[in-house]
């Protein structure tokens, strides 16, 4: 196992980002091969097969006891540990560790490469699930489980998670990590997103917008986004809030939103951490913190950091940026230093290739569609999707945001795509139109075709002629007022 772990260690090496951590992280890798190594082999490490040695060392004792008490004792302890046996690896290890080992907390943590907190969170679940799996001779064997379950009361610090949405959250509550999870899942990269709003003024333009593109109903939509605000607003309640993203432009978009709120808040003695990734080590292919495990997620929890004045600056002035009239304050702001959230840069200037180009009125998604289309033929919505999606540096959109970019397209005064039966979540096989191929071919515009009613952030795009456009060759955005 030793030489799995340190062959494993090499060969991902170059995933280690900071060196100092070097030991944390070898122990990580240790731990994920011994528990491969047990999943494989299950062997029963806690058995007592030496009846007599037990024996013995209990006729030792002061306290004079029958032969038959010293086996009921033997037996039951038996009982204890062939539940223990049966527990998940990920809980059944710190819990002999502590119990077995006499190990202590700080140890336990160590030894696994966690927080002490998380290997409290990690004893505490063994000792929930054990219960039930004795409850058939609960009054013989709780009493001998006293020590254990009295661990149970210690407090454990409140904590919030922050995700984008209920894949991550779910996984979250599923990991060994203690507290709480919400959502804050507003799709920020399509829609309005103008500056100046008050809360009220907000959630009524986004709500507005949500219900226009078909997703839900008014009612609907305000919950969602009281809900999002609210939870932010819970975060006094909590000694830590952490946020959990990655490095796509609709959780770039939460990330500095969020930040920006915070940062005109008095937190008290909460502390905001964030945990916030671009890759994971052993994935060739990173496509977002929705497709980790909870394991993997529970691994991350150590590498969180602290938001401080850095990260807030940052924010604001992308919040700013993001949000403004004048989509220049883009480009300004990421000509400045922003390795405080090294990838917002990346992910607003995605989200600057969404303008119309200068060659065909096309944003980068609907050119990235045509070409596809043009290139292969008729397609299913689903493989469209995934076809558009491989040429994108990192994940971009939703599934749902493609397919309504896709239907308006298709429903144009011109249309460029033909789409069959729309089934009730997706779309039917798309094909493209002759209007499409000259648009993608240059030879005509898509504005100058059908128009534009379209928001970027806090940029409006109405009319026949767009008022900004992406120039590819440049990758600069051009005034065409």
């Amino acid at each position: 196992m030793a030489q799995e772990a340190f062959l494993r260690a090499w060969l991902n090496l170059d995933l280690l980002s900071d060196p100092a951590k070097f030991a944390a992280w070898l122990r990580r890798i240790v731990f994920g091969v011994s528990i491969d190594w047990l999943r494989v082999f299950r062997p029963d490490l806690y058995r007592l097969t030496d009846v007599k040695t037990e024996l013995e060392l209990s006729g030792q004792s002061d306290h004079t006891e029958s032969a038959i008490e010293r086996l009921e004792a033997i037996e039951l302890r038996q009982r204890i540990w062939d539940a223990v046996g049966c527990l998940p690896p990920r809980y059944r290890l710190p819990l002999t560790l502590f119990h077995l080992d006499g190990l202590s907390h700080s140890k336990v943590a160590e030894a696994l490469g966690v927080s002490v907190s998380t290997a409290r969170s990690l004893m505490t679940r063994a000792r929930q699930k054990l219960q039930p799996m004795l409850a058939s001779y609960a009054a013989e064997v709780l009493p001998a489980l006293e020590d254990v379950f009295r661990e149970q009361t210690i407090v454990e610090s409140a904590m919030l998670h922050v995700t984008d949405g209920e894949s991550v959250a779910g996984t979250l509550r599923e990991s060994a990590i203690p507290g709480d999870v919400s959502v804050y899942g507003d799709l920020m990269y399509e829609g309005p997103a103008p500056a100046g709003l008050d809360d009220e003024a907000w959630f009524d333009i986004r709500a507005h917008f949500i219900v226009e593109a078909g997703y839900t109903t008014l009612e609907e939509a305000r919950q969602y986004l009281k809900a999002y605000e609210n939870t932010l607003a819970a975060f006094s309640q909590n000694d830590e809030v952490v946020m959990w993203l990655d490095n796509k432009l609709s959780n770039q978009l939460i990330l500095i939103k969020v930040l920006d709120w915070f940062s005109r808040r008095h937190l008290g003695g909460v502390k905001l951490s964030l945990i916030c990734i671009g890759r994971y080590p052993g994935l060739d292919h990173f496509v977002g913190l929705g497709a980790l495990t909870a394991d993997q997620l529970a691994s991350l929890a150590d590498t969180r950091l602290p938001v401080g004045e850095a990260q807030y600056g940052t924010a604001q002035a992308a919040w700013n940026a993001f949000t403004s009239p004048d989509p220049r304050e883009i480009e300004r702001f990421i000509a400045i230093d922003t390795s405080a959230l090294p990838f917002i840069a990346a992910a607003l200037r995605r989200h600057l290739e969404q303008f119309p180009s200068v060659d065909n009125g096309l944003s980068r998604t609907e050119r990235q569609a045509l070409s596809v289309l043009r290139e292969r033929g008729p397609l299913s919505g689903g493989q469209l999707f995934v076809a558009v999606q491989r040429q994108e540096e990192q994940v971009f959109m939703g599934d749902d945001s493609f397919y309504r970019m896709m239907s308006d397209l298709s429903e144009a005064r011109h249309p460029l795509l033909q789409i069959s039966d729309t089934p009730q979540h997706g779309l039917g096989n798309v094909t493209i139109t002759e209007a499409g191929r000259n648009v993608i071919e240059g030879r005509a515009d898509q504005v100058g075709l059908n128009g534009i009613d379209r928001w970027l952030g806090g940029v409006h795009l109405k009319g026949n002629k767009a008022a900004w456009r992406w120039d590819r060759a440049s990758e600069r955005l051009v005034s065409h007022r």
